[in-house]
Order: C-alpha cells, then structure tokens, then sequence
C-alpha cells in the first residue's frame, strides 16, 4: 500500500461519531473474506471521499446545468486484478481502459483528465486526453501526490500531497509548472474543497485541536474557521452558487448534515442517523444523502430539499464498510451520489448484486438501471461535464 492510499485512509478513520459498532456489525455479516477485503481497501483509498461532481477529496461542484447532457462516465476498477480508469457511455455501453491509476478529474472542457498513478514507484498526478491519448506525468516529488481537481477555467489543477503525517493542498498550472503550497500546517489537514468559481477553499483541521472546518482564499490567504462546536465536523460541500456549504457534524451527539452560509452563519442541521456520504444536486435546490434512517444497519439513498423536508428513498442497499489495513472499519469513500450535470440522473456505488457495480437512476428513482458486471469492483464514478466536446 502506498502512503497515499495508507494517508488517505487514515483521513477517513475512525468511523463517523455515533456510528454503529462496526466490529458487532461485521462479525454477524460474516461476508468479508480476506481476499475480497484487500481488494475494497485499495479501491477505498482510490476513490477517497467523493462529493458531487469529483472523485476526490478535494473536490470542487460546478454549476453545468447549460452544457448539455452529459455523455460518458469515468470510474475506477479492479477488474482485471489491478487498479485502472475506465470510461463508458452513460448507458454502460463502450467501455475502455485508459490509464492505469485512480482519482479521475475532469477537465471542465471535457477534453482532458487528471489523475494519481503510482506507476513510477511514487503517487505522482498526471493528465491525459479524455481518449486515454498523451498521458503525461505532472508532478515529481519523494512524497506522495493525489486527489487532483481542476480550477474552473482549466488553467490550473489543485491536488494534495502526504508527507510527514501532513496533507498540504498545492496549485500548479495544468502543464505541471509552478507548483505552490497554499496550506503548511503543524496539523495534517484535509477534505480541501474548492468552491464553484475557484475563489475560496474550505478544509477540516485540527489545528484549534477539535475538527473543525476552515475557509481561506483560493491562495492560501484570508484563513478563518467557520464552526465552533464540541463535536467533531468534517466533510464540506459547497452548494453550487457557492452560497452555502454542506458538512457533516455530531455536535448534539447524533451525526448529521449540516447547512450553513459560506461565511459559517446560520447554520442548521438537516438530517440525522448514520450519515456517510451527502451532495448537492446541480441546482442546489436537494440533497442526496446515503445513511441508515431506520437504524437496521441497511444503507439506502435519500434524496431531500436543501432545508431538510420532503425526505424521501430512492435507493436500497448501500454498502458502506469494509476492512482497513489495520483491521478497522472504514466507510466507502465512493458510495456517494453523483448527480448528472444536468440534474436528471444519479449515479451510484452498490454491491446489491454481489460485487460493487455502477448504477444510475433517474433523479426521481425510477429507471434504476446497473452499467457495469464483471468479476471485480468498481469505484468512483465521474459524469462528464456536460455534452463530452473531445469525443
């Protein structure tokens, strides 16, 4: 494992406050054997913790509800005994390999995609044509890179890198040249997520010595902390006119979703009950959530308004854990839903088959329908942004 993968998951460790016993949990399942866990512990820490519109955690949610209909999927697979980037029509028609690697990020053209290979010994970000064409490393340093998204103009890509104990959050142009650190702390940092139109950035630190979630200018100036409480608070998602900010907290002892201003006012809690993974649809009016509102230990998909009302299901059997490398239980990083750019569809993460599948639904529910079926697991799916224009 390298020190991306063992850095990312332990960013995601231990289990959500409040969270069931995972160990009780796990022990009457009796379905993770040693194999099948290997292989979902290195497709956890590729995928990391996706939100709507990335694959990564440090993601960004953009506003394409002019572009057209998106056209292909990216995602992540083990299917033929290593990790590799594959692309598919939204039907689950046409798929391909392009790169061997994970985290993929796309260009907000469509024409290109970032991404982390370990293929030099290192995790190094690359980027390649959206056909799999050019591939060309970008970064090249003895510490670990990964988690690359790009800046909303496509000039320039952020990324992390895990040195140290420590996750920094670094812009360099989309050719790889001038690299800069934008957050060195005593404390390693995470979950950076870059706002709508690039200009802010918010991250988890415990710098202050709790979990809490920061702002700052998108170089690195003006930090200030949006929350205040006793709890832990983690995992933010910016709305996408950047308004308001989505996070995770257990502040009144039971994990929920939160919504506050950008500038940490008003902030309010949503929902309840084991919530692993949350987004904002398109046009920022719901939420997708994951998480066992009946408390059966069974996680399913919710779809709800912004403020919290009209909660309804849209999907059954979410898997959410599996087995980290030091036997602890981690949740999925990629079992978040992915709204299409233009609102319609949803895709999402589900082994209600027996393996971990691509699914997508329409935003509704209905029309559920599996993409992928093979031997191995697949991870992260990515919408194009918008009508795919390379292809």
């Amino acid at each position: 494992m390298t020190d991306v993968d063992r850095a990312s998951l332990e960013r995601i460790l231990p289990s959500a406050p409040g969270s069931p016993d995972w160990d009780d949990v796990m022990s009457r399942s009796r379905v993770h054997q040693s194999r099948r866990r290997r292989r979902l512990v290195a497709l956890a820490a590729a995928a990391l913790v996706v939100v709507v519109g990335t694959a990564s955690a440090f993601g960004t949610v953009r506003d394409l509800l002019s572009a057209g209909p998106s056209t292909k999927i990216a995602f992540v697979t083990d299917r033929d005994g290593k990790l590799a980037l594959y692309v598919m029509n939204a039907d689950g028609s046409g798929q391909r390999m392009l790169a061997r690697g994970s985290a993929p990020a796309w260009s907000p053209d469509g024409r290109k995609i970032a991404f982390r290979s370990d293929r030099d010994s290192n995790g190094e970000i690359y980027v390649m044509d959206a056909d799999g064409s050019g591939q060309a490393r970008l970064t090249r340093h003895p510490a670990s890179d990964g988690d690359p998204v790009w800046s909303p103009d496509g000039r320039r890509i952020f990324f992390v890198r895990f040195r140290h104990g420590n996750s920094d959050t670094w812009v360099m142009n989309a050719d790889g040249s001038g690299r800069q650190n934008l957050m060195r702390t005593t404390e390693r940092d995470g979950s950076s997520i870059l706002s709508p139109d690039g200009r802010k950035i918010v991250f988890v630190s415990k710098r202050d010595g709790n979990p809490e979630i920061y702002a700052m200018n998108g170089d690195g100036t003006g930090v200030r902390r949006l929350t205040w409480s006793a709890g832990s608070n983690g995992d933010p998602v910016w709305s996408p006119d950047g308004r308001k900010i989505a996070f995770r907290s257990d502040r009144d002892g039971s994990p929920g979703v939160y919504v506050m201003k950008a500038d940490g006012s008003g902030q309010r809690k949503v929902t309840s009950n084991a919530v692993w993974s949350f987004g904002w649809s398109p046009d920022g009016r719901t939420i997708a959530v994951v998480r066992d509102r009946d408390g059966d230990l069974n996680f399913d998909l919710y779809v709800m308004n912004a403020d919290g009302s009209a909660e309804r299901r849209l999907a059954r059997g979410i898997e959410v854990t599996t087995v980290g490398p030091y036997g602890q239980f981690v949740k999925f990083p990629f079992v978040s839903p992915v709204w299409s750019p233009d609102g319609r569809r949803i895709a999402f993460v589900s082994n209600r088959d027996g393996n971990f599948e691509v699914y997508v639904m329409n935003a509704d529910g209905s029309g559920q329908r599996r993409l992928t079926r093979t031997p191995g697991d697949e991870a992260a799916p990515v919408w194009s942004p918008g009508r795919n224009r390379g292809s």
